[in-house]
């Protein structure tokens, strides 16, 4: 399991196999049909917040 936690939001994001839980004022899940799939997605949302400035040192 993987995880992002974005304090400022209120937002936790999980991957679980091939799924990615969202957790915040509601929750919902992306079911893929594929744990590959999820990854990726999973893997692209890490990429996109390494470049906004805010998330960034």
């Amino acid at each position: 399991m993987q995880a992002i936690e974005i304090e400022e939001l209120g937002v936790f994001i999980e991957l679980e196999n091939s799924t990615i839980n969202i957790e915040g004022t509601e929750h919902f899940s992306l079911e893929f049909q594929n744990e590959i799939l999820a990854g990726i997605w999973f893997q692209t949302l890490l990429d996109l917040m390494e470049t906004l400035p805010e998330f960034t040192i």
